[in-house]
């Protein structure tokens, strides 16, 4: 479990590093916001979710630390490309080669967690395994300024190599190394037996589970899908934000959305996979999806707050919101389709997840928001009110699809403590 969280926690900040990098890269490479924002969005986004469903079928049938091993060593070698990219193009080919990579991590290591562990744990296993996004994400932001204030110190300037390159450059190849070092690591887990198992599940039997009971599955894929523009519109040009609106340096954003979004994301990790056990074994595994009432109300408050931040905190504020409810559903969610489906398939249904994800949620979430702020609002420089549109437009749209599975989850919480009620 260790081993997999800190190989989520890499990835993420493999992935999001980018982002505390932007004006630097923008003015080295010569590059507009939308262009950014392919690079942070669509450039990892499309191989991201064309490999991710190739990645969750193989996970369903080969040695899934094996998979996860060959990914890792891919998306490490293409963030060092990152850093060594010159001009839009081949930054971009790199950042396929990171989405690429990263695609077989989630599926498989989520499969791996639902063999370890016995149905009363899983919401608390894979809240903990989601602790390593959570970190990731604020810790790429912290991580990233650390090392730049080191940079600009000269600590890395007498390493081979390093020292002719620009500190952003700098940055990419310093956070590619963990990951090299994380092999070793994930060589020691020994592959689980898989329980439950029949048979490999030809696609037509995959669809019909994804279908059943009202398209619950599906329905949290999707929602995983239409939230994911929220999530990546608001971490990718929140540091934008506070430092070109606020005036803050990278070092300031760094520790401010770290205690924000981390803080929240790892309260929202764990609480949310407890609590979710907590309601399986008090009323059943079928009113888990009832705590996604919860979670996507509380994104709808936090996009909400965006628009009215008149400071950074506050901006940083309504993204720890936002994350709290987001990070909570996303665990919620994962439990809910981990527990729906046979486990000839967890690992696609994770995939498809993530294929949602990444042509929805990463491919547009990013570069919706310039694309707002420049032809809704007239402007480049109008960011917030354009991340405030984007996070709202998803949290109400991802609240319409998942309704009808969290009415029948409430249908049946309601009678099961009335039962219980009279019981007592």
């Amino acid at each position: 479990m260790t081993v997999l969280c800190v190989a989520l926690l890499v990835s993420y900040t493999d992935r999001l590093i980018i982002n505390l990098v932007v004006d630097p890269i923008r003015a080295d490479l010569g590059l507009s916001d939308v262009q950014i924002s392919l690079l942070q969005g669509a450039g990892f986004a499309i191989i991201f979710a064309l490999a991710g469903l190739p990645s969750g079928r193989l996970a369903d049938t080969i040695n899934r630390r094996n998979l996860i091993v060959a990914g890792v060593l891919l998306w490490s070698v293409a963030t060092v490309a990152c850093g060594l990219a010159s001009d839009f193009w081949s930054f971009f080919c790199a950042r396929l080669a990171v989405g690429m990579g990263e695609a077989a991590l989630v599926p498989a290591a989520s499969s791996l967690i639902i063999d370890f562990f016995s149905p009363r744990r899983r919401g608390t296993a894979l809240g903990v395994f989601s602790l390593g996004a959570t970190f990731g994400a604020g810790g790429a932001l912290l991580i990233g300024g650390t090392l730049l204030r080191a940079i600009e110190a000269g600590w890395f300037a007498s390493m081979p190599l390093m020292g002719a390159l620009v500190p952003w450059r700098q940055v990419f190849i310093l956070v590619a190394l963990p990951g090299f070092a994380l092999v070793a690591l994930l060589l020691s887990i020994v592959e689980p037996r898989r329980q439950n198992r029949s048979g490999f599940l030809p696609l037509s039997d995959v669809l019909r589970l994804l279908l059943a009971n009202n398209g619950t599955v599906l329905r949290v894929c999707l929602v995983k899908g239409v939230l994911a523009i929220g999530d990546h519109g608001l971490f990718a040009w929140m540091p934008t934000l506070l430092q070109r609106v606020y005036g803050m340096s990278a070092m300031e954003v760094g520790g401010l959305l770290v205690l924000a979004v981390s803080v929240s994301g790892a309260t929202a990790s764990v609480l949310g996979g407890a609590l979710s056990d907590w309601f399986a074994r008090r009323w059943g595994v079928s009113t888990r999806v009832v705590l996604l009432l919860g979670c996507y109300l509380l994104t709808i408050a936090g996009a909400t707050m965006v628009f009215f931040a008149g400071t950074g905190q506050q901006a940083a504020l309504a993204m720890g919101i936002w994350a709290f409810g987001s990070i909570g559903g996303y665990v919620v969610g994962h439990v809910v389709m981990q527990e729906s489906v046979p486990s000839e398939m967890r690992a696609t249904t994770i995939a498809l997840s993530l294929t949602f994800i990444g042509l929805i949620g990463i491919g547009l979430g990013p570069t919706l928001v310039p694309l707002v702020s420049l032809h809704g609002f007239g402007s480049e420089a109008a960011l917030q009110p354009a991340m405030g549109t984007v996070s709202l437009v998803a949290a109400l749209l991802a609240f319409v699809v998942i309704w009808p599975p969290i009415k029948v989850g409430l249908t049946i919480l309601r009678t099961r403590r009335t039962s219980t009620s009279e019981r007592g």
